[in-house]
């Protein structure tokens, strides 16, 4: 009779006592929150162990979530060290790790992974302090920062990446840039986009070799990033500011589009005579590579023409202003060496002065497709032939080889009287580069 009066009083015990404990693992796990979420467009979740939940304004993020917007998704997150990041629509991202101590800032540990969609990114203290430790992944690729502002596309097949302010480091993941790793990698594949480089994009497309810069006016197709993702605004990183809720869509996207819009008439805008050749090559940065007697420098070519290919060191300008004649090209063209330039960079990093000694370049208007050969002599390696073949896009006149050892990416000038394109060889554990002008 006392065991039954006693047993309703050591329920209500024990059903109190798992209250107690989930309010206060609910307690401890707010207590991690690394960020909240300061906008939440339409319908998005966060799944978090094993569940989803919504997400409105206010929302708190722990490491480990998953955001996934809908079509109609767009969610903004500001993080304890003032970053923010803003998930697009039809995107997954993880927040994998999110470590930040403002007594010792330098310690941070940070770590997203994009499986697909769209991101932007701007650096907050934990990134500007600990660079070597601030890591987004992708299916193909890792990012490292260097105080950032910048916009990440990606899937399984590609990822694409704008800078708005400082400069990023891309490298796909292999052997030597492993998905666990944190911070940029160092590897020949990594490369750097800077925000100086204006209206140039990264992409790093599945099985290729490395990743290829490229005009952001020349994406198309599921590389392309739209003026909304671009110019985006979501607020300073540096004062930590929060997203400005009350302006409509249309306000932002106006606000874009004219952004966009400078960005290119920056590009375009003539300040010299255009340039006698249709092709010109021009090059970045202020360091000129041994033997490199081809190219000017980027502001110089840039004056009255637009970039077509580039591999962060050359860039293929061509004259936009002449009659395009590419779609009514018909039959075989054969094109002569005009000049080129080439240097071998060897194990150990030294670049030196390589020549080209001649070759070949046939373009058949047909079939869509090219094939050259090039002779290229570096003192250490002796004379080694560049050989490749791809296809050619009639309506831009780009043309890219096809999976073969070396690599080669140019194209044609819009009258088709000209050539060029880059090219780069592996040699042992070095490698040549260089590029090439040709005419008909």
């Amino acid at each position: 009779m006392m065991y039954e009066l006693l047993r309703p009083t050591l329920l209500l015990r024990l059903l109190l006592t798992i209250g107690m404990l989930l309010a206060l693992a609910s307690v401890a796990r707010a207590s991690t929150s690394v960020g909240e979420v300061t906008l939440s467009i339409g319908s998005s979740q966060v799944q978090r162990e094993g569940r989803s939940e919504p997400v409105a304004k206010g929302y708190r993020i722990v490491p480990g979530d998953v955001i996934r917007t809908t079509t109609n998704g767009h969610v903004h997150v500001r993080f304890v060290d003032g970053a923010l990041v803003s998930v697009r629509p039809d995107s997954i991202l993880q927040v994998v790790e999110y470590r930040y101590d403002p007594a010792n800032p330098s310690a941070s540990l940070i770590k997203f992974y994009l499986e697909t969609g769209t991101m932007r990114g701007i650096s907050g203290l934990a990134a500007q302090a600990a660079r070597d430790k601030f890591r987004l992944n992708t299916p193909l690729v890792a990012i490292g920062v260097k105080g950032t502002d910048f916009v990440t596309q990606a899937d399984a097949k590609r990822a694409v990446v704008l800078v708005n302010q400082g400069a990023v480091v891309l490298a796909p993941l292999d052997n030597a840039c492993l998905v666990d790793g944190f911070g940029p990698c160092a590897t020949p594949r990594a490369r750097e986009l800077a925000a100086t480089m204006d209206g140039m994009a990264l992409v790093y497309r599945q099985a290729a070799r490395e990743p290829l810069l490229q005009p952001v006016n020349s994406l198309q197709g599921g590389d392309k990033i739209t003026p909304t993702l671009f110019q985006e605004r979501i607020g300073s990183a540096s004062t930590a500011t929060a997203v400005a809720d009350s302006r409509s869509p249309g306000q932002v996207l106006a606000r874009e589009a004219a952004a966009l819009a400078e960005i290119r008439a920056r590009a375009e805008r003539a300040e010299t005579p255009p340039l006698t050749n249709s092709l010109i090559w021009g090059r970045w940065g202020d360091n000129v590579r041994p033997g490199d007697n081809l190219t000017v420098p980027f502001k110089e070519a840039l004056s009255g023409n637009r970039v077509t290919v580039g591999d962060g060191y050359y860039f293929l300008f061509r004259n936009e202003t002449i009659t395009n004649t590419l779609t009514n090209a018909s039959g075989l063209a054969n094109f002569r060496l005009e000049s080129g330039t080439a240097s071998y960079r060897d194990p150990s990093n030294v670049v030196s002065a390589a020549i080209v000694d001649g070759g070949s370049l046939s373009i058949d208007f047909g079939r869509n497709t090219f094939a050259t050969q090039l002779a290229v002599t570096a003192r250490s390696v002796g004379t080694q032939a560049v050989t490749a073949s791809g296809t050619i896009d009639r309506n831009t006149g780009y043309f890219l080889s096809n999976g073969a050892a070396d690599r080669v990416a140019g194209a044609v000038s819009l009258d088709t009287s000209q050539a060029g394109y880059f090219f780069s060889k592996s040699v042992g554990n070095g490698a040549l580069m260089g590029a090439t002008l040709w005419r008909r």
